[in-house]
């Protein structure tokens, strides 16, 4: 891997905060210091909104698609040359897996291609027919244009992957945008900046990247900020609703994706092999730290036991440690104060009747790192903490249910969340019934994941607000202008 930069990326120039204050930036596998990233004060906050709003202000970016085209499809080359680097440095930072790095790294790449194509393809113009009002017959226009300075706030569990879609997507309609990366992975938000300063024509003061040891300082100088016009956040719904509160003032847009308690529902017919795989699989990819991962499994009472011992099997063994080892599923959890979370959460099941099959303990690797063990719990109610609580941890929760589909619709909605759904079933009629009525943004039945740059994404209830991806997704980044005149 190359020289690891973590300076501020400002107007487009890489520089030390103003204060020259650093911080460490630890490997969560073994809690080695990857490199230091500058630390931004309120000062620096200002001058990177500054940048950007002289660039969307005085800039014909929003204007030019062929150039803003070019530019992008030079990034998605670009980005394409250093995906080695990319995916070692999330490795280190964030101890994302590898054996997932073809999700969080490769895929978005090619992605890109669906946000590039709508730089020129999107009808940023449209026509209606006239229409007669008040003795006046007019025509009208609907133009859709970008708002101009996006703040973009990523989490630490897939740094890149959420990096990528917002400042991608910001730029892509014409926005400019500065970037906060989460105080615990700041490092693949600068290595996009320095892959945008010397692989692309990206005018300077379009991109800007902070970093900052505390999320609080940061994070609140950006939100009070008036001269930020859209809020793009990734994270926990308790920071999502302060983003909000914060962006009412002013009445700015806000897009937040909020995280998940993703019911994956057994249905008694259910293909016991896939679904128990998959199960397993779609809950413990990434570590657990994922937001649309199916962390409550619901299983019917007639195949509950089988089920269990399934897991049991499976997750008993399922190999975890270094994440730089392809074989490896499950790596680090990304700090001390995560791993201590995720433990308390798994105590307290326990405490009040949950069953730990396999797991249920903190993991050792040569007493270096953040580990947990791999965990299944079995006999948990539907109301208990651990089934309403986001644990972001390799736990799984699994719940019975007797009854028909209606009782595990029932306890799979019984959730304030409402990110993601999974239904297992043999008869793909009855799996489409169960899936129309679960609240929540996407759905997956049987063998199928929604992740697409071209499906919308979305959440219900404490999940979000707003939609990422799509035609949807590109339209939240752009403001609506009707404009009337006279039919000749």
């Amino acid at each position: 891997m190359a020289a690891i930069e973590g300076r501020l990326f400002i107007d487009g120039e890489f520089r030390e905060a103003r204060s020259g204050r650093r911080y460490d930036v630890i490997n969560p596998a073994d809690e080695s210091v990857v490199a230091t990233a500058a630390d931004a004060g309120i000062e620096d906050v200002d001058d990177a909104i500054t940048a950007a709003r002289r660039f969307a202000d005085t800039s014909d970016w929003a204007t030019d698609h062929e150039f803003r085209r070019r530019c992008l499809v030079q990034l998605q080359g670009a980005l394409r040359e250093r995906l080695d680097d990319i995916r070692a440095l999330v490795t280190a930072e964030a101890g994302i897996c590898a054996s997932v790095l073809p999700t969080h790294v490769d895929l978005m790449v090619d992605g890109m291609d669906f946000f590039n194509d709508l730089i020129t393809s999107f009808q940023w113009e449209e026509k209606l027919p006239a229409y007669e009002i008040l003795g006046m017959r007019s025509l009208r226009r609907i133009r859709y244009e970008p708002y101009g300075v996006v703040g973009a706030i990523t989490p630490w569990n897939a740094p890149f992957m959420t990096a990528i879609w917002k400042v991608h997507h910001g730029l892509a309609t014409g926005n400019a945008v500065v970037l906060k990366s989460a105080p615990d992975t700041p490092l693949t938000g600068a290595l996009l900046a320095q892959i945008v300063r010397d692989s692309t024509d990206i005018p300077a003061g379009a991109f800007n990247a902070i970093s900052s040891e505390d999320k609080s300082i940061a994070g609140d100088a950006m939100t009070a900020d008036q001269r930020i016009d859209l809020f793009h956040f990734t994270g926990s719904p308790g920071v999502g609703q302060r983003i909000a509160e914060r962006a009412a003032t002013g009445i700015r847009h806000t897009v937040l994706e909020l995280g998940g308690k993703s019911a994956n529902i057994l249905l008694p017919d259910a293909d016991l092999d896939l679904a128990c795989g998959l199960g397993v699989a779609m809950c413990m990819s990434s570590s657990g730290q994922g937001c649309a991962l199916a962390t409550r499994m619901v299983v019917h009472a007639d195949i509950y036991d089988e089920v269990l011992a399934r897991l049991e099997a499976l997750v008993g063994n399922l190999p975890w440690g270094d994440p730089r080892d392809p074989g490896n599923v499950v790596g680090p959890i990304i700090r001390e104060e995560q791993l201590k979370r995720v433990e308390g959460l798994v105590d307290r099941a326990r405490a009040e009747g949950a069953r730990v099959l396999c797991g249920g303990a903190r993991g050792d690797r040569g007493g270096r790192g953040f580990w947990y063990q791999p965990t299944v719990l079995a006999d948990v109610d539907e109301n208990a903490e651990i089934a309403q609580t986001e644990v972001f941890g390799p736990v799984l929760s699994v719940i019975r249910y007797d009854g028909d589909d209606d009782e595990a619709v029932r306890v799979a909605n019984n959730s304030r969340y409402g990110l993601s759904g999974y239904v297992q079933s043999a008869d793909e009629e009855r799996a489409w019934a169960v899936a129309r009525r679960l609240k929540a943004g996407t759905v997956n039945i049987g063998a199928s994941f929604y992740l697409s740059p071209d499906a919308p994404f979305s959440g219900y209830g404490i999940s979000g607000d707003g939609v990422e991806h799509g035609i949807a997704g590109f339209r939240e980044y752009l403001r609506i202008k009707s404009i009337a005149s006279p039919e000749h």
